[in-house]
């Protein structure tokens, strides 16, 4: 990160006359300071008409003339004004810079690279655009502006760059290798860099005589010193005609690569996966390259909804299925699996298969997968199927303790009578001493020789 700053060297209380100045545009035509384009324009016109030396003869006609003209060119643009009106005198002198006095800080922001513009109109220019410019054509608006001291120019660490890349939920899950083009800031193969052609040496630059700081006048009296634009404040340039013909003389180019990205399994959405070295080389010195970051972007699942390491499935089964028992296929992110679903299984319980989640980034246990179970009841009943609900239906409410009387249970005690209404069975819920290590006391274990998955009562 650098930091552009200026510094006040002294105050002078009055100009010598020898020293070149610049006389006040608002003056020259006549205006006020918060005069509107259009009186600015009018004054112009007039004085250009009254002092034009085709129709003045008179010896200082042209020189007021050249007044004029200066004057309209500086206040009928709007950045040539702002800047007049900011820093007065020193904004029209050659090769002042606006931005170096602009308390900037940052790296170079990995701004898009708009493409090779014509970079040797740039160099054509003079000195104080072969510089700075040029870095901004190549690597964006963010380098404008950007000063440099010498000290800590060949510590620079270049920026990261960020792409992003979109995997499928089953991906993220089991992990997976994606590639992803850029195009990092690199050293210019041509000249390796130094952005010289063969044989050439840098010189004193010669903008700021080697300094590697300008001095400018401001309109109160000051002196203000800034990193110089051209060398960028190293104190030596490129001598004209001496730019490498593929980089235009900054070294650096864009060049587009492939790098493969290791996406690791759990990664979840949003997450950001950091691949060293992979980013932009520093504009200046031989720094480290800043690194790759990834962020990645998880699909959503059709049927199954994450929670951490933890997943949830609802699976469907039919109504004679919750109330006798039966087997059921879940799937898993291995595949489907068959599960064994307990008599009387109510609407929203949750069956927990220990280890079937998704794996843990950082290290660690894998999650479970959770399967709630959502009961079908049939649209429609064939006569057969009714009569059966039907005669179901009376056993039911002749059972119940409104229909009988306490002497008439003399039947075979033994017999188990489903209740539609019941949550767990008491038999389902183990004590608070047997858990069975999962914690939680409306949560049962089947039988060992089954070996089957956990089954618990929603609780929400």
């Amino acid at each position: 990160m650098l930091l552009m700053s200026f510094l006040i060297i002294k105050a002078r209380r009055e100009f010598h006359s020898s020293s070149p100045s610049h006389k006040d545009p608002y003056k020259v035509l006549g205006v006020a300071k918060d005069a509107p384009l259009s009186d600015i324009k009018k004054s112009y016109y007039s004085l250009a008409r009254k002092y034009h030396p085709d129709t003045n003869k008179d010896k200082d006609a042209q020189e007021r003339f050249v007044e004029v003209q200066a004057a309209y060119d500086t206040l009928s643009d709007e950045g040539k004004r702002a800047a007049y009106d900011q820093y007065g005198d020193a904004s029209q002198q050659s090769g002042f810079d606006p931005n170096a006095f602009a308390n900037a800080r940052g790296g170079f922001g990995g701004g898009g690279f708009s493409g090779f513009r014509d970079f040797g109109a740039a160099f054509r220019g003079g000195p104080s655009q072969a510089g700075e410019d040029i870095f901004e054509q190549l690597f964006g608006a963010s380098f404008k502006g950007r000063g440099r001291s010498r000290a800590g120019l060949d510590n620079l660490r270049g920026d990261d760059l960020e792409e992003r890349i979109g995997i499928s939920f089953l991906d993220s899950a089991r992990g997976v290798k994606r590639d992803v083009n850029i195009t990092p800031i690199s050293n210019c193969r041509t000249c390796s860099g130094s952005g010289m052609k063969p044989g050439i040496k840098k010189t004193a630059c010669t903008a700021c005589g080697g300094t590697g700081t300008r001095t400018f006048v401001i309109e109160s009296g000051f002196q203000m010193a800034s990193t110089c634009s051209n060398c960028m404040g190293t104190g030596t340039a490129i001598p004209r005609g001496g730019q490498c013909g593929d980089c235009a003389g900054v070294g650096k180019v864009r060049i587009r690569k492939t790098v493969t990205v290791d996406i690791p399994a759990g990664v979840e959405d949003g997450m950001t996966i950091r691949v060293p070295n992979e980013g932009d080389a520093p504009i200046t010195g031989k720094g480290p390259r800043g690194d790759l970051l990834v962020r990645i972007n998880v699909a959503s699942s059709k049927i199954f909804r994450r929670q951490g390491t933890n997943i949830h499935h609802e699976a469907r089964i039919p109504m004679h299925t919750a109330l006798l028992g039966g087997r059921v296929r879940v799937p898993t992110l291995d595949g489907d699996v068959d599960v064994k679903v307990p008599g009387g299984t109510q609407q929203g319980e949750e069956m927990v298969l220990k280890g079937r989640g998704m794996p843990a980034v950082f290290g660690g246990d894998k999650g479970d997968l959770f399967v709630s179970f959502a009961i079908q009841l049939p649209r429609s009943l064939t006569k057969r199927q009714r009569e059966l609900l039907q005669a179901y239906a009376d056993d039911v409410e002749t059972r119940s303790p409104k229909a009988s009387s306490p002497s008439s249970g003399s039947g075979n005690s033994s017999e188990r009578t489903l209740d539609p209404e019941r949550k767990v069975q008491e038999h389902d819920i183990p004590s608070s001493s047997d858990t069975n290590g999962t914690g939680s006391p409306n949560t049962r274990r089947a039988p060992e020789d089954d070996k089957e998955p956990l089954l618990r009562t929603a609780t929400g």
